[in-house]
């Protein structure tokens, strides 16, 4: 004999705090990950805007440095003692040279060539400068210039990475004799690094470097690097082109950075400062790992509470274990259903479950609603669109078909710009909107065509209705102060054809010739055979 196998049973007592642990799991769970994600997002938002205020100001910091660089050399170029010392007395030139280096916090040396390019004096004495003629790129370009100069970084024949000011000497009669001049060793301690090593960052976490206009660093915590070139960087590219902004981007290293990036106006340097995302997510986690550890006492707790409480009344919690189930389900639930009750934990949970029973409906409506909706213009989409006639043709109701085109739309994107594009998208489709009557249905069809579908109308009042539509587009205020025009193709179902593909063809053979002779006007389908 056959003996059928029991079923374990398990009691409400246990099924009851299962259930609230699950609820509170769950909660718990989208709480986080909602608030996981604003976090990250907020945080990379907030990073960038402080990475691209830092590279603005120590792009302007630069620019006060290149002005005050000039204005040292201007004043030692227009100092008297010089040529008065450059007659007599070499000893006292060095001097002078020297103490204009002491004094002037912008150079690692400086020095005096002549109009032939020999070195006059040099301060500090015995930095390998060339002793008989300056034959390097930046100081030859700079002799020949002949006015304020500063120049892009350069190789000496010693290996010495180098940029270059210098101001032009001309005496009272206007006499050229030369160039003073004052380096920066880029791969050396220098006036860079004296200003911007203390905010470049911490390392690989978050640091910041200067390019120069052709993409080659000038400044980097790792100096090892300068002298490299880098304009294969996204950021560096923008820079290269004058922009300035904030992005997300992979670094030459392919490390994943939040960068904000400067230009410098006055040599076409660019600043850039970023931080790393994975040390902002490792942020994120040790927030989200601290608010896990404080919360773990309260849901024990809860889950402690509701064990006790489901043993004491077990009995009211039967419904809510059906209505959650049924919620678990994906069903519908009213929030009717949750009915006060005299126990007071289980009221309460009434209320928890209603509130996340409500949250759930929204949602759902939400996306339900997104699934169907164009999110440019907030009209129909094709699918809603394709919904509608199966329901039509279903019930073989009749409709009208208007099938409606934005004429020279390609003209706007392209000189007005997409952004302007959108808006006279949003502007059709609010005019569209606005005018039809109850029940029909507007959808965006692709690109600047759109489509309205009119319910058990004749030819005249879809026509009718398509000259309005075309006339208060004609007059409404468009983004860019010029007109803005429409054509439109009327069909009829099952007047143009039996099938909703012939409607279709049919409206759009209508636009079709509404384009071909002039735009700007409505054309009724013609009937099919």
């Amino acid at each position: 004999m056959n003996i059928p196998k029991q079923r374990i049973k398990i009691s409400l007592a246990m099924v009851m705090p299962a259930l609230v642990s699950l609820s509170i799991l769950m909660t718990m769970s989208i709480m986080f990950y909602i608030q996981y994600k604003n976090e990250k997002r907020s945080l990379y938002n907030n990073t960038m805007s402080l990475n691209l205020s830092s590279a603005q100001k120590m792009a302007v910091t630069i620019e006060a440095l290149f002005s005050g660089m000039r204005q040292s050399l201007r004043a030692s170029a227009n100092n008297p003692a010089i040529e008065a010392s450059a007659a007599s007395d070499q000893k006292e030139l060095q001097v002078i040279f020297d103490l204009m280096l002491q004094s002037s916090p912008y150079f690692n040396s400086v020095f005096w060539a002549d109009q032939a390019g020999t070195i006059r004096v040099v301060s500090p004495v015995g930095n390998n400068l060339n002793q008989d003629r300056l034959k390097t790129e930046g100081t030859t370009e700079a002799l020949q210039e002949r006015k304020s100069y500063i120049s892009a970084p350069y190789r000496t024949p010693a290996g010495r990475w180098i940029v270059l000011a210098s101001e032009p000497i001309f005496d009272s009669s206007g006499k050229y004799h030369g160039m003073i001049g004052g380096t920066i060793y880029l791969e050396e301690n220098n006036i860079l690094h004296r200003i911007f090593g203390s905010g470049a960052g911490n390392g690989k976490e978050s640091y910041s470097y200067i390019v120069d206009s052709g993409g080659r660093l000038l400044y980097h915590l790792d100096k090892s690097r300068v002298g490299e070139n880098v304009s294969s960087n996204v950021v560096v590219k923008r820079l290269m082109g004058g922009e300035s902004g904030m992005q997300r981007v992979m670094n030459t290293h392919g490390d994943d950075y939040l960068a904000g990036y400067a230009s410098v106006t006055m040599n076409g340097w660019g600043i850039v400062m970023q931080t790393s995302v994975s040390s902002i997510l490792a942020d994120v986690d040790r927030n989200l790992e601290e608010q896990l550890r404080s919360m773990l006492f309260p849901i024990v707790l809860m889950l402690v509470i509701a064990a006790y409480t489901a043993a004491r009344i077990a009995a009211p919690f039967t419904r809510l274990y059906k209505l959650t189930k049924s919620v678990a389900a994906g069903q519908t639930v009213s929030s009717e259903e949750f009915r006060p009750h005299w126990n007071r934990e289980a009221d309460q949970l009434n209320h928890i479950m209603r509130a996340a029973a409500e949250s759930l409906a929204k949602q759902t409506l939400s996306l339900q609603q997104e699934a169907v909706t164009d999110p440019l213009t907030g009209l129909s989409n094709r699918r809603e669109l394709e919904r509608c006639l199966d329901s039509w043709e279903a019930l073989r109701d009749p409709y009208a078909v208007l099938m409606l085109d934005i004429d020279h739309f390609k003209s706007v994107n392209d000189t007005y710009g997409h952004q302007t594009g959108d808006q006279v998208l949003k502007l059709v489709a609010a005019v569209m909107s606005d005018d039809v009557p109850k029940g029909a249905v507007c959808s965006r069809f692709g690109g600047e065509e759109f489509v309205i579908l009119l319910r058990k109308h004749s030819m005249d009042e879809a026509y009718r209705l398509a000259e309005r539509i075309r006339n208060a587009i004609l007059i409404s205020k468009t983004p860019y102060l010029l007109p803005l025009t429409v054509s439109i193709g009327v069909s009829l179902y099952p007047e143009h054809g039996r099938s909703r593909e012939d409607v279709f063809q049919a409206a759009d053979m209508a636009l079709y010739r509404a384009k071909n002779e002039g735009r700007n006007r409505t054309i009724a389908g013609v009937k099919s055979a």
